[in-house]
C-alpha cells in the first residue's frame, strides 16, 4: 500500500512538471512563435507578363478521334451547360478525353471526342471496358447561340437539340 502511494505521488509530480512543457522550446507549437506586422514588399512599376509580347505558339493535337460516340447529354448549370459524351475507343488504355470545340455554325455547336492513344499497348477487350467519358462546359453567353449539339467521332456523331 505505501509503495503504491509513494508511487502515485513520484507519478503526480512528474506530470505537474510537464505544464511547464507548453512554453518550452521543446513543444512543436511553439518553434515560429505569434505573427508580427511587417512593411510591405516594395511595388515595381514594370509588370513583365508570363507570355512575352509577339509570341505565337502553335498547339499541334496528336489525339485522334474516339471509335463511335454512344451517348450525349447535355445538363444545363445556373452558369451555362455541361455537355457529357462517352464513347468507345478502338482499344483499351486511351486516356486524356476531350470534347474539342470545332465551331458554331447556324446554332450548331459541333464538338470533336478525342483521347490520347496509350504506346504500346494493343488489347481491345469489350466495348464496355473500352468506353470513355469526357465533357465540355459551355457558359451562358455560349449556351444562348446555340440551338443544338453535335459530338462527332470518327465513325458516328450524336446530336441533341433544344
Amino acid at each position: 500500500m505505501i509503495r503504491a502511494t509513494l508511487l502515485g505521488t513520484a507519478l503526480l509530480m512528474t506530470l505537474t512538471g510537464c505544464a511547464r512543457i507548453a512554453d518550452s522550446r521543446l513543444n512543436p507549437l511553439n518553434w515560429f512563435g505569434a505573427s508580427t506586422s511587417a512593411p510591405a514588399a516594395p511595388q515595381t512599376s514594370e509588370v513583365r507578363p508570363l507570355v512575352p509580347e509577339g509570341r505565337t505558339t502553335v498547339v499541334i493535337d496528336n489525339r485522334q478521334l474516339v471509335t463511335s460516340v454512344s451517348t450525349l447529354v447535355v445538363d444545363r448549370t445556373t452558369t451555362g451547360a455541361i455537355v457529357r459524351a462517352a464513347g468507345v475507343a478502338p482499344t483499351q488504355g486511351f486516356f486524356n478525353a476531350e470534347l474539342v470545340p470545332v465551331g458554331i455554325e447556324n446554332g450548331v455547336l459541333t464538338l470533336d471526342f478525342r483521347a490520347m492513344a496509350p504506346t504500346g499497348f494493343a488489347a481491345t477487350g469489350s466495348a464496355r471496358s473500352r468506353t470513355i467519358t469526357a465533357a465540355y462546359i459551355m457558359e451562358m453567353s455560349e449556351v444562348s447561340a446555340v440551338r443544338s449539339v453535335r459530338v462527332q467521332a470518327a465513325t458516328n456523331a450524336r446530336v441533341t437539340r433544344r
